[in-house]
This record gives C-alpha cells, structure tokens and sequence, in this order.
C-alpha cells in the first residue's frame, strides 16, 4: 500500500501494524500502549477498516499532534482501493469473504 504520510504519521501507522506472525502488514489485533502515536493511529485506521473495533474514547480524547496524525491516516486510507483497506484486518476480510460486510 502506497501512502504519502508525513514522518511521524508513518512511524506511528507502523506502530499499528504487525510486523511479525501470520498476520504481518495488518493491522494488529488490539491497540498499541494508550498515550502513544500508535494509539491513535491505530484506532484512526480502524475507523476507516472496521469502525466496530473502533473506541470513541480515542477520537474524544486525542489532542494536537495526535488530532493531526489521525486526520492524516484516515484521509490517506480514504484514498487507497477498497481492497487494499480490507486486507487491513483479518474480522474485515473474513466478513467480507463471508458476504456479510
């Protein structure tokens, strides 16, 4: 997936991504440590992927900079091909698979 985040924007979409195991370059099952850029990249992808994972207590309580990483991931996940999203979350794609979704 190709998108164009600004630095801490990418390091914090990493931080939300597994990077090892079967599920390596999805996003990871639960979120990163709360406080964190992850954390919030995290639950803002999610809002894009699968908004049921999704807590509001993030969007709520996120301030500054971490307002803008969101805004951020969640423009530039707007961006990207269906499929592409979909393959962000192992629930996602099976429901999707599945012809629920």
């Amino acid at each position: 997936m190709d998108m164009k985040l600004s630095e801490r924007a990418a390091a914090a979409f990493t931080a939300a991504i597994s990077s090892k195991g079967p599920n390596k370059g999805r996003l990871k099952r639960s979120a990163p440590r709360y406080g964190t850029d992850g954390y919030f990249a995290w639950h803002s992808a999610m809002l894009v992927v699968n908004p049921h994972k999704c807590s509001i207590g993030a969007h709520v309580f996120a301030k500054g900079a971490q307002i803008e990483i969101m805004k951020e991931i969640q423009d530039a996940l707007d961006a990207q091909p269906k499929a592409s999203i979909i393959k962000l979350d192992a629930d996602r794609a099976g429901l999707e698979r599945m012809g629920v979704w």
